[in-house]
């Protein structure tokens, strides 16, 4: 499988940074540590509309993404999908149920619910669409997506580094599974506004199975958002800070 991702995440190798006066921070040693991780993350999550740059984290509201290629699936749409200059605005009104860290297992496990997140992006088809050969001109793609549940399991190991003890992301095992998803092609075939209508209604009828063909596609994307963030965030905060 042929994945491409590139965003707008830079991953911060500078020194080692302090937490935002306005991130809830937790102890190690607390009894009720997992509690109060969950809390602080939940407090935080919504902050992310803006930039913090001085821990390399970038706004959320919108997350612009570069570049994105879905390879084409084997079902009706049957396209290589080619995605750029996206904005993807909702990621900080994510749900969370548990973000909570296994010291002895090394091992991170997210999961929530993002209620409501909007995509839009240029895109390129290469293929067909129910049988119809796509063609675009000047073309946008808006896409809904509501309560994708997620639940992550994430792998690390403790780096040191200038004397201080960080994160270093090695594995991931995301699961991902939208309550619905509505698709609009814009200018799907130069303009005919009658034949866009229709294929765009098709596949808002079926998007489940049209999902289903390219899961793992998008499945990889919303792991590399979350990995993204993690490993900016936790490549400039040591475990020290974080967890004072």
């Amino acid at each position: 499988m042929n994945r491409s991702v590139a965003f707008f995440l830079l991953l911060a190798l500078s020194d080692s940074a302090k937490i935002p006066p306005n991130f809830k921070k937790c102890n190690r040693k607390q009894p009720d540590l997992k509690e109060c991780v969950l809390g602080a993350v939940r407090d935080g999550a919504p902050q992310l509309a803006k930039p913090f740059r001085e821990v390399g984290l970038p706004s959320v509201e919108p997350l612009e993404v570069a570049q994105v290629t879905i390879k084409a699936g084997s079902g009706a749409v049957a396209v290589d999908q080619n995605f750029k200059n996206c904005k993807i605005y909702g990621l900080s009104g994510m749900q969370l149920d548990k973000f909570e860290f296994n010291f002895d297992a090394k091992a991170l496990e997210v999961v929530g619910v993002f209620p409501e997140v909007d995509v839009r992006c240029e895109y390129k088809l290469d293929g067909k669409v129910f049988s119809c050969r796509s063609k675009a001109k000047d073309p946008l793609l808006s896409k809904f997506v509501k309560n994708n549940k997620i639940d992550a399991v994430l792998g690390y190991e403790e780096v040191a580094k200038n004397g201080k003890t960080y994160f270093k992301f090695v594995s991931s095992n995301l699961n991902m599974d939208p309550g619905l998803m509505v698709f609009n092609f814009e200018n799907l075939f130069n303009g005919d506004k009658q034949l866009g209508d229709n294929i765009n209604k098709v596949i808002n009828d079926n998007w489940r199975e049209i999902y289903e063909d390219v899961k793992e596609e998008y499945t990889e994307l919303i792991n590399r958002i979350l990995l993204g963030l993690l490993e900016n965030f936790f490549n400039k905060v040591s475990i020290e800070e974080a967890f004072d």
